[in-house]
């Protein structure tokens, strides 16, 4: 009977939950922005976490095809069409949460967590039945609840919940983060399953709920790195603004050095460092020459076996050492602020962490400084020396916009925009209207096209380039004047305005040091490392991005605060045996980063990417490993392009197959009008801009 009246309650709050979120949500806290929003958050799919929450209204997904994502206004066949414009006057500058306000965000979460139907699946599938979590649930999230409201006298936000048992510190970071919907579910859990843990009447989920908390802690994932702990590393970090000679420091001391590695964020980046270390053309070589190898996702080029230097992207780099065995002597690691990026950022963080090196150069903003302190003080016997960098050339906002007047871009402009389509559309334009060619450079071109258009752009061949915000990740071209064609940047949900980091990052890209533009120079710096001698200016397009460009270069940069990171393999692996048999994938990932517990200033990345590629390798479970899958699962697939994501699809399958695969025949499958051969070098921009499709697929 006590059990029916308890289910009766449980059902009657589930309701008023129900009723409550119908309501739009009426709890609210303030938003980065400072304005309010609901309590809806996402999930590692970026599906809403149900909360208490109601059902979307229309039904309709944020985006399913490529003109949702793109909305209205992008780049139609070749034709260039201004879209609508956020409203400029209306992107504040963030203002920071009020720190009362995380308790009473915690408190109402913690009561919608445990009403939401996620909150029970997950118990079930750690053992829990019905009647255990009816019994349970709710009375420790009212007895937690009630303990939030205790008065605190004298104590701090974060004292009084670290007397109560929180970990403050992540919680507050989260919160003012703005994401923090994962962190706090994660305290949450933990906190219940710890509770649970400690009550005699529940033994029999005691040993079961321990493997798991016991597995999911990875807050000593540093000690992992055995090498790295094993020496003691010296860390150098440079730290100054695009264009202050930051990189050109790094790049001497590598240079020098008996072996090494360039560790950069992109494979244009890694191929060009590579290029001018065997040319001799780094600053100190005086053009004599390195054996250097590459190492990306897409290529690897031996140029000698015993090489002692090495360019990589940074996920490739070899943490172990030379050969696997003797520690680098020189690492350099390229735009360090990547530490805090939701996806690729804990490959920075893995390599800050366990790479083996005697001295290791990191080059980025100032915005990690204090964070990798942190972060070092805590690798017993490293040390960090800092060395701050000026900028060596003005940069300077013009007076006006171009007031969308293309007839206004003159030879050594860059126009800036952000989807690939609109680079051709702008560069078809431009020829149109101005006579004259245009280079073009975005993240997908391959390293050998890329690099062929940035040499017309240099040596003046192309008067003007139109570049995606690949321009600002320290490609060094001889830019002028970089024009912002928009300020606006599509998230994969909707508009929103170019961050304040991008925004200075690529405006810095004009007025590069010593490479003013001539016909028949040689381009011997097209890394981001050479100073320079003359200032740039930057502007936009049009006229109602101006303000909002002033107002983003006049905003000091936001520090990373969090470190991303990811979960060991191996621990992944020992989590599924703890799990339901018939557990997808995807489950699995979302299980984990629910359940984590993180090291001090860390968060996980973004499991979007894996969640997305997972239901492609659930079908094939029985004959893949889990170390397998999550092999697969780190493929950079971009889930968009309908031909990639088939031709992934047929891989999988066959990954373990001795027989050679058949490119030929795959590939004309996949990719209807082509004969699986080599492409031929483009001749036309149509050509050119389905070059990346055909390089993105993998072929035997």
């Amino acid at each position: 009977m006590a059990l029916s009246r308890q289910a009766c309650v449980l059902c009657a709050r589930r309701s008023a939950a129900a009723v409550m979120a119908t309501r739009s949500f009426a709890t609210t806290v303030p938003t980065s922005r400072g304005s309010r929003s609901t309590l809806r958050e996402r999930d590692t799919r970026g599906r809403t976490i149900d909360f208490g929450a109601a059902p979307s209204r229309t039904g309709r997904k944020p985006w399913n095809n490529e003109k949702n994502q793109r909305g209205k206004g992008f780049a139609r066949g070749n034709e260039y069409q201004p879209r609508k414009r956020g409203n400029a006057a209306a992107v504040a500058e963030p203002q920071a949460p009020r720190p009362e306000d995380l308790i009473k965000t915690l408190d109402d979460r913690i009561e919608r967590w445990a009403l939401s139907d996620r909150a029970n699946e997950f118990l079930k599938a750690y053992g829990f039945e019905e009647g255990d979590i009816l019994e349970t649930l709710m009375p420790w999230a009212d007895r937690t609840r009630r303990r939030l409201k205790d008065d605190r006298g004298d104590m701090t936000i974060k004292q009084f919940l670290q007397s109560q048992g929180w970990d403050a510190e992540a919680l507050s970071l989260a919160f003012e983060s703005g994401q923090w919907s994962l962190v706090f579910e994660s305290a949450i859990l933990r906190r219940f399953l710890t509770f649970i843990c400690e009550n005699p009447r529940m033994e029999n989920l005691h040993s079961r709920l321990r493997a798991l908390l016991q597995i999911t802690d990875i807050s000593n994932v540093a000690q992992t790195h055995v090498a790295a702990r094993s020496m003691n590393r010296n860390f150098h970090l440079h730290m100054g603004p695009t264009n202050s000679g930051k990189t050109y420091s790094a790049l001497k001391a590598l240079s020098k050095a008996k072996t090494g590695v360039y560790a950069g964020p992109l494979r244009l980046l890694a191929h060009e460092v590579w290029e001018r270390i065997n040319l001799g053309t780094v600053g100190g070589m005086d053009g004599e020459g390195r054996a250097c190898n590459l190492l990306t996702g897409e290529e690897r080029r031996l140029v000698a076996q015993d090489a002692g230097l090495m360019s990589c992207t940074v996920e490739m780099m070899p943490l172990q050492g030379f050969m696997g065995g003797e520690p680098w002597d020189v690492v350099v690691i390229d735009e360090i602020q990547m530490l805090g990026d939701s996806e690729r950022g804990a490959a920075w963080a893995n390599a800050v962490m366990g790479v083996a090196a005697k001295e290791i150069h990191l080059c980025g903003d100032e915005t990690t400084e204090k964070l990798l302190h942190e972060m070092i003080a805590g690798f017993k016997g490293d040390t960090l020396t800092v060395h701050k960098y000026n900028r060596l050339t003005p940069l300077k906002i013009a007076d006006k916009s171009l007031h969308s007047d293309m007839k206004k871009v003159q030879a050594g402009d860059c126009v800036v925009t952000f989807s690939r389509s609109n680079v051709f559309a702008l560069k078809n334009q431009i020829e149109r209207q101005l006579g004259t060619k245009a280079a073009v450079v975005y993240g997908a071109l391959p390293p050998e096209t890329r690099a062929e258009q940035a040499r017309d752009f240099n040596e003046g061949r192309a008067q003007v380039l139109v570049a995606s915000d690949a321009v600002g990740m320290g490609l060094n071209l001889k830019i002028n004047r970089i024009i912002f064609e928009t300020l606006w940047k599509w998230n994969g949900k909707q508009e929103v305005p170019l961050s304040v980091s991008s925004a200075k990052q690529i405006a810095g890209r004009a007025g590069r040091f010593g490479q003013q533009r001539t016909s028949a120079a040689v381009d011997t710096a097209t890394t981001g490392d050479a100073p320079g001698d003359t200032g740039g200016t930057v502007t936009t397009l049009h006229e109602d991005d101006f303000a909002l460009l002033k107002s983003l270069l006049g905003r000091t940069l936001p520090s990373v605060k969090r470190a991303v990171i990811e979960p060991p393999s191996e621990a992944l692996t020992a989590l599924q045996p703890l799990l339901p048999a018939k557990t997808s994938f995807e489950s699995l990932i979302e299980h984990f980063w629910a359940l984590a517990k993180l090291p001090p200033r860390t968060v996980l990345a973004s499991s979007t990417s894996k969640t997305t590629i997972a239901p492609i390798l659930e079908p094939f479970r029985n004959i893949l490993t889990l170390s397998e899958l999550q092999l697969l699962a780190n493929a950079p697939l971009p889930a968009r392009d309908e031909k990639t994501v088939r031709f992934f699809s047929t891989l999988s399958p066959i990954f373990l197959s001795p027989v050679k695969l058949p490119r030929h025949a795959t590939c004309k499958r996949h990719l209807p009008g082509t004969t699986g051969q080599w492409v031929a070098r483009p001749s036309s921009c149509h050509s050119l801009s389905a070059l990346p499709t055909v390089h993105l697929i993998p072929t035997a």
